[in-house]
């Protein structure tokens, strides 16, 4: 899709002519901190945009694009930005090897609105590589690196793909694909027969970033996302989208404090100076929402210092901790969570840390207030949001937090709306349950080549998120069950009808259900119940093995059951796959399973 040119002027010059309603009365207090920090001449000031025929209130000052959000943590040349094991990048170094990337893309013949894509670990080269594309104007694919090379491949064809960064693993993977796919791969971190290396690829190029005229409505990026459909989702947002969602947690954070006198000022006045400096431990992968937006793209404007991980492993993230001075930390709940648990946390100094949560999946209140007494003093928190939303929608922390640990939060003011919808298509009052809306700028523009799918899940503005809940009478909202056909295993979507899919390709496979069953650490597991076709023989180990060559490991169902007979069916003939899922869980329950 090639980039579009900037939306309309303004409808109105400076004020919101949107207001911030998310369908119940606000507390004054919090009125009157919205209406002082986003007030004409403040920091976060913000407008009424229309984009693609909607009025969307934006701040004023958010950056035009990536690159001059990049441009900003220039202003921290010399400080630390990525620590990756013994490596060190300052802001200044990043920005250098970006743009010598940048270059040797243009070299390549690589122009604006082409599509790059990166699949490989959290190495220091996947942020260049990923600044370097946005600087430039083409479009970052950022490639699930857990997925087979099947999977792979759907993506890069999906795409449009023409160079991809990949790592040893990806690269094996795609290797006999390779032919068939006509695309140039530039190997990080390995060489791999006549491959061109990242070292060869920037080797002499310019630290002289290219500058081409990038649009706040052009594309940025295509991350992917599991759904209830047979393949994966290309979410494309554009530079708008992104910047706008960035400057929504900060402007959160001084409403926060606009609203509480504890902390020690107006807005405006500056905070006395953090013991540590603000740094936050990598944990989940870039090619994640949470990864690249909420935590590596939200620490340039604040000079804030990032550790990477090679992989989850909480001894290693306690050590990062206590060495790197971390004062926040982001993950999935079950991360949080085995923080708190872990055997050898004493022997640890975790006094820098002065934030933890999670999102991407709900988190337990017994959690909660673990964090909070163990690792957190007052500050545990979570939030809700998806791809689709850059992360964000809702937010909640310390004493709310403690006083909710069911809910994921409120919409973050002033540029997120929440409402959930009834079945009719009417807003439901507090405490009605509905399909949870999430509406905003920062919200996605379409599924990449699926209109029909863009059609079902965005209308006015509002993305529809397949989950079911409602909101209180002070607009916090409580998630209760899901619409999509999806499981969350420790973070990560995984749409049941893809792996169903995959499992009718097995010759003895007659039928196939698959679904979530509660995981006390994860949050869920996947399962299924296969039906055998008469006369052959199927094995658990045969079915999660043909699983596994197709599919990426987190997708593999954890407990599979075999039948030699039809699988139940409701009036309609459609399988019913909520009583196998209760009889399953009834299982696991007994021990005997």
């Amino acid at each position: 899709m090639p980039n579009k040119p900037d939306a309309p002027a303004p409808s109105a010059a400076g004020g919101s002519a949107v207001a911030w309603e998310p369908g119940f009365a606000l507390r004054p207090e919090l009125a009157n901190a919205i209406a002082e920090v986003t007030a004409p001449g403040k920091p976060f000031e913000t407008r009424v945009q229309n984009i693609r025929g909607v009025e969307f209130t934006v701040f004023s000052n958010a950056p035009a694009n990536l690159r001059d959000l990049y441009t900003s943590g220039l202003a921290h040349a010399d400080k630390d930005f990525y620590v990756y094991e013994d490596e060190r990048y300052t802001y200044q170094a990043m920005w250098d090897m970006a743009a010598r990337c940048a270059n040797g893309l243009k070299s390549r013949g690589i122009e604006p609105g082409d599509r790059v894509g990166i699949a490989f670990r959290n190495y220091p080269e996947w942020i260049a590589a990923f600044m370097a594309i946005t600087s430039m104007g083409a479009v970052a694919v950022a490639m699930n690196a857990w997925w087979s090379g099947e999977e792979l491949v759907y993506g890069i064809e999906d795409s449009g793909l023409k160079l991809l960064f990949t790592d040893v693993e990806r690269t094996e993977r795609l290797m006999p694909h390779l032919d068939d796919l006509g695309i140039e791969l530039v190997t990080v971190r390995h060489s791999h027969g006549d491959l061109p290396t990242w070292e060869a690829f920037i080797d002499a190029a310019s630290t002289e970033m290219l500058a081409p005229e990038i649009a706040p409505e052009d594309s940025a990026t295509i991350l992917y996302t599991s759904g209830s459909t047979a393949h994966p989702k290309g979410v494309l947002s554009t530079h708008r989208a992104i910047a706008n969602a960035l400057l929504g947690w900060e402007c959160g954070g001084a409403i926060a404090m606009a609203m509480n006198p504890q902390m020690g000022a107006a807005v405006g006045r500056a905070a006395p100076p953090p013991q540590d400096p603000p740094s936050i431990i990598l944990t989940v992968p870039l090619f994640h929402v949470t990864g690249l937006v909420v935590q590596m793209l939200s620490s340039f404007r604040r000079g804030r210092k990032v550790v990477g991980m090679y992989k989850w492993d909480v001894d290693e993230a306690l050590r990062i901790i206590q060495d790197e001075r971390v004062t926040e930390f982001n993950g999935v709940p079950t991360m949080a969570w085995e923080l708190v648990q872990a055997p050898n946390r004493g022997k640890y100094d975790l006094s820098s840390l002065k934030s933890a949560g999670g999102g991407g999946a709900p988190m337990a209140p017994e959690h909660a207030r673990q964090i909070d007494k163990t690792i957190a003093k007052g500050a545990p928190g979570t939030g809700w949001g998806m791809t689709e939303t850059q992360g964000l929608a809702t937010t909640i922390g310390g004493p709310a937090f403690l006083e909710r640990p069911r809910s994921c939060g409120r919409a973050v003011p002033p540029i997120v709306k929440v409402k959930a919808v009834k079945s009719d298509g009417t807003d439901a009052e507090p405490h009605e349950t509905g399909e949870l809306w999430i509406w905003g700028v920062m919200n996605f523009s379409e599924y990449w080549n699926k209109p029909d799918a863009t059609a079902e899940s965005l209308s006015d503005g509002w993305v529809h998120t397949g989950d079911i809940g409602h909101l209180d009478e002070d607009g916090y909202v409580f998630i209760t069950d899901r619409e999509k056909d999806m499981v969350i295993r420790g973070g990560e979507n995984i749409g049941c009808q893809e792996v169903e899919a995959v499992l009718y390709e097995h010759p003895a496979v007659l039928e196939a259900a698959v679904f979530g069953v509660p995981d006390e650490r994860l949050g869920e597991t996947l399962a299924t119940v296969v039906a055998v076709r008469p006369g052959m023989t199927l094995t658990v180990n045969e079915v999660q093995a043909f699983a596994a060559e197709h599919l990426a490991r987190f997708k593999v169902p954890d407990h599979v059951w075999i039948r030699h007979e039809r699988l139940p069916r409701i009036a309609s003939e459609k399988i019913f796959k909520r009583g196998l899922r209760e009889e399953a869980v009834k299982l696991l329950e007994s021990g005997n399973p």
